[in-house]
Formats: structure tokens, sequence, C-alpha cells
């Protein structure tokens, strides 16, 4: 296989027309540069050059074979260059996923944070839950995932992630615009437990949680409607359907719009009753933007106004 030298070698011959001058630009002696070129010619079995005692001309082959080796050392040039501004962090890429609610508050912060500071990072994004996200981390096609862990239902995690904590966020009740309870700032779920229910899924986090803290609070919810749409509940809640628990993240405050209506949010009054977000990475992943886009992370977590209860104008998931 030929060598960067020997290609460099057939380029100089070529273009200086003799084995001395393409010796003085190479700076090496030129019987060294004449014996490389020999040896180029025996590994291959073609002439590449004519020899005369004052110059050297070179054959189509010679020709054809430089034409090729500019354009592959060109290419190697490019390519040492490429890996340098890996190695410096200027290039590369970076995986994201998130749960919708976090793609929507967090996320952007870090997408634009890399387009401003790195643009040619390439930077994808996925939207999923944990239970999709955290085996695509685990797996290395994703580098970071934003996660969801419900402080009242019980968690396994995978051997060979770091979990980074990025904001412990409270839980409050959505009640429809009129309800008596709608003026408190902090609520017990014991005050509702004759309500009806608005949850998701039940083989969901969301649902279990939901569960949970009922059964905390001394009774069983009456859940009469169930959906994986993130905002169909709140919409229900709004249509005096019934009432839902709901995350600080996964409510928007709308209040621009036009046909706004009057929903209002209670906090839950126990400390426990809450959802933490963690960015989630493999401990062993080498990927040099990973500091940076936990960082950015961070800085949109502490950028979120803090809620403690009130009327709001609606609210989505």
């Amino acid at each position: 296989m030929l060598t960067p030298p020997q290609l460099q070698a057939i380029c100089e011959v070529v273009a200086a027309g003799s084995f001395r001058s393409a010796a003085q630009r190479l700076g090496y002696t030129p019987s060294a540069v004449s014996q490389q070129i020999s040896t180029i010619e025996r590994a291959l079995g073609v002439a590449l050059f004519e020899r005369s005692p004052r110059s050297v001309r070179p054959t189509p082959a010679g020709l054809q074979l430089a034409r090729r080796a500019g354009r592959l050392l060109a290419d190697l040039s490019a390519t040492e260059d490429e890996m340098r501004a890996y190695a410096a962090a200027e290039r590369g890429r970076l995986r994201l996923g998130s749960f919708w609610s976090a793609g929507f508050r967090l996320v952007p912060t870090v997408l634009t944070g890399f387009l401003r500071d790195r643009p040619d990072v390439d930077v994808r994004y996925e939207e999923g839950d944990p239970q999709v996200t955290v085996p695509a981390v685990v797996e290395g096609r994703l580098d970071l995932a934003v996660i969801f862990e419900y402080g009242v239902v019980p968690h396994s995690r995978p051997d060979g992630l770091d979990h980074t904590l990025v904001r412990e966020e409270p839980l409050y009740v959505l009640l429809p615009a009129g309800h008596p309870l709608g003026g408190r700032r902090h609520i017990r779920l014991a005050d509702l437990r004759d309500e009806r229910w608005i949850s998701y899924h039940e083989d969901t986090d969301a649902a279990r949680c939901l569960r949970h803290i009922c059964a905390a609070g001394g009774f069983l919810p009456e859940v009469l409607f169930r959906t994986n749409d993130y905002n169909l509940p709140y919409e229900l809640v709004r249509q005096g359907l019934g009432v839902a628990i709901a995350p600080e993240l996964a409510i928007m405050d709308t209040s621009a719009s036009p046909d706004a209506s009057g929903t209002h949010l209670v906090r839950l009054t126990d400390p426990a009753h809450t959802r933490r977000v963690y960015a989630t990475r493999r401990t062993s992943d080498p990927n040099p933007f990973l500091p940076q886009a936990l960082a950015l992370l961070h800085t949109a977590a502490a950028a979120l106004p803090e809620r403690d209860g009130g009327e709001w104008p609606t609210v989505t998931g």
C-alpha cells in the first residue's frame, strides 16, 4: 500500500521535473528520492518516469498517479484538520432526548446555545418519555436524556449511568374555575377524596404517582378519564369535568390568548409530592460537549419562574 511520503514524492518529482529539485523541496537526498520512486515502480509493476542524465519525464501512469496522489494528500490533510477540530471540541455531534414539557421549557436553551457558540456541532434532538430515552442512552443512541422521576414512585436505574439533578418541581392540583377550593394557595389530597379525576394511562409514572399520593391521603381516586395526550387533561379540567395533577414544567402560561379562561392551580401541601428532573448520561461517554449541555440545562432551569399556586388563565401539557 502506498504511504503518504511516497505519494508526496511522486507529486514533487512530477512538479519539479527532476529528482534533485524534488529532493531539495522534500529535504531528502536525490539518491533517496530516486530509490523511493524505484520502490513504488517495483511494487506497482509499472514505470512512472522516463529517466535521462539531466531530467525525468513522467509516463502516462506517472501523471495519473500524481493527480490521484494530490487529491489523496489533500483529503488526508483535510481529515487531519477535521480530527484536530474534534479534539478541540469545535466539531462533533450531540444527541439529546427529553420528555415533552422539559423539551418545551429547557431544551431550546441548549439548542440555541450550541448554535450560537458551536455552529459546527451537529446537534440532534428526539422527544420521548424516560422509558424510551433511558434505553437509548444505555445503547449509545443518545448522549444525554432529560428524564423525570416522581418522588413517590419507586424506580430502578440501569448501571453505568450518571444522573444529574436539574430541577425539583412541586406538583399542583388543577381545578376548574369557580371550584370552592380554588382560592387556596396549598391543598391536601384528603380534601379531594370526593372529586372525579383525570389522569394518564395506568402504565405511566404520572398515573402511578396519582395512586400513591391519593393512597397517602387515605383514598383511591375515581379516575373517569384517561389519556396520554398532554393537552387533553387540562382542557377537561377547564370544562369542569374533573380535577388533575400536574407538575410545574407541564404548566405553561398562555395569558396572551384571546380566548383564555380561568383555571385554578393549587400546590400540594406535602413537600414529598414532587417530580425530579434529571440529566442522564453514560458515565463512560467521552463526548466533549456534555459539560456545556449540562450547564445550559441548569441555566434554563434556573431561569424558570417560581410558582406558588393561584389562578392562571389557562394551561397546557
